[in-house]
């Protein structure tokens, strides 16, 4: 890998051990990949959940980070015992950091590194928005789609250790997605005439991509048949599930996204393979996510990814002058700052008043409540990447209610699930 004279001596330890750790790692990664030179990285957005030791160890001799930082959303234990009074000793098989000492230890170190503590797992709903061919560092799969799909940043598959040193460095192998030759389509979808597309919810919109997840694999997708006036609202939540139920974090939606403003710019005038999703193929993802026996829920989550301030100011909405049931527990995943926006607009004191609770914490994969529940058995959501992890966290154990939010906050209300 050529490397530039200031990169061959963070390489080299001048600037410090853990730089030089840092560098280390990210050549050896890139050389793996066959990466033939480094480039500079625009942003960081990382989670927390690694070890403090290695926070140390990767940063010692460094007094910032190298280029933009941003925190995923987390558990955070002082969070959930202040506002809920809940204490949780696990999450996930330890997972999750749930000692709250050693959490503000890990803060602490990263807040003098120059991390911005978001504590989101959808930067954009706070104005952290890449530009067209930005380098990102991102963990957290349904902000890398996105940005890759939407934006037209340019961001891979990352680990937590890779983001740290790229946040150290400032640096990341140009390989993968990165490069342009590998962004364009393998695969090309098209909807259906037998889909009523222009009148599909967010959840119709996400039972698609769950399913156009799971035939695409690891392979970058090109779709025709989506309206361009599709809102970025119905967009993320079609975009998010194809991570989770495949690997895929690119796809061209024709005509609106900026790679596809034509269908042979989105497959770089290649031939690939053609599929038609229909009826049938919609229904089948719908029954995945819908796999409760019985009408009555435990649960309602929203916010997986955390909602945006639009989303919000919905639900909001449809809970003015009504109440959750005391069977149910509703959980909405947002970030701070939309909390305080919320709360300028009054949206927040209406979920709040009507039992609602709100968190930034991760409320699918790293939900408290699943496991207070022990175990949770039906939990009710509008986001299939929500669905998917609850059922796969729980062993199967927690069963899903999916549908769109009026649907679900109905099901908040009544204690029932009703189609």
């Amino acid at each position: 890998m050529k490397l530039t004279e200031d990169e061959k001596r963070m390489l080299g330890g001048e600037y410090g051990p853990g730089i030089q750790k840092s560098m280390d790692l990210l050549t050896k990664w890139g050389s793996l990949f066959d990466a033939e030179r480094m480039v500079k990285v625009n942003s960081v957005h990382m989670s927390t959940n690694t070890p403090t030791q290695f926070v140390k160890e990767m940063s010692e001799g460094a007094e910032k980070v190298r280029t933009f930082c941003t925190t995923h959303a987390v558990f955070n234990p002082k969070l959930w015992r202040e506002k809920f009074n809940i204490v949780v000793e696990e999450i996930a098989g330890g997972y999750a950091t749930t000692d709250q000492n050693e959490f503000e230890k890990r803060m602490s170190l990263l807040r003098k590194l120059g991390f911005l503590p978001t504590f989101t797992c959808s930067p954009y709903s706070i104005g952290v928005l890449p530009k067209p061919n930005d380098i990102l560092c991102w963990t957290g799969s349904s902000g890398q789609v996105i940005s890759n799909s939407f934006f037209g940043a340019k961001a891979g598959r990352e680990s937590v250790s890779t983001c740290f040193a790229s946040a150290i460095t400032g640096r990341t192998p140009l390989m993968g997605l990165l490069k342009k030759e590998n962004r364009y389509a393998d695969i090309l979808i098209k909807v259906g005439k037998g889909l009523d597309i222009n009148n599909f919810n967010e959840a119709d919109y996400g039972a698609l991509g769950y399913f156009i997840g799971e035939i695409a694999g690891l392979k970058n997708v090109a779709i025709e048949g989506i309206p361009s006036n599709i809102t970025f609202d119905n967009g993320r939540m079609f975009l998010s599930p194809l991570p989770v139920s495949g690997a895929c974090v690119m796809c061209h939606i024709v005509g609106v996204t900026p790679e596809a403003i034509t269908l042979e710019q989105a497959l770089g005038f290649k031939k690939v393979d053609i599929l038609v999703v229909g009826k049938r193929e919609l229904d089948v993802a719908h029954q995945k996510l819908n796999n409760a026996m019985s009408s009555d829920v435990d649960m309602v989550v929203i916010g997986c990814p955390h909602l945006t301030i639009g989303e919000l100011g919905h639900l909001a909405a449809l809970l003015e002058k009504k109440r959750v049931s005391k069977n149910v527990q509703l959980i909405i995943g947002i970030s701070k700052p939309v909390y305080t926006l919320a709360k300028e607009c009054g949206y927040s004191d209406v979920i709040e008043t009507a039992g609602g609770m709100v968190t930034n914490s991760c409320i699918g994969p790293l939900n408290p409540f699943m496991f207070l529940k022990n175990p949770l058995r039906t939990a009710a959501t509008n986001s299939a990447r929500g669905a998917h992890y609850m059922q796969r966290m729980s062993n199967g154990k927690t069963k899903t209610f999916y549908g769109s939010m009026e649907t679900c906050i109905k099901a908040a209300i009544k204690g029932k699930w009703e189609e």
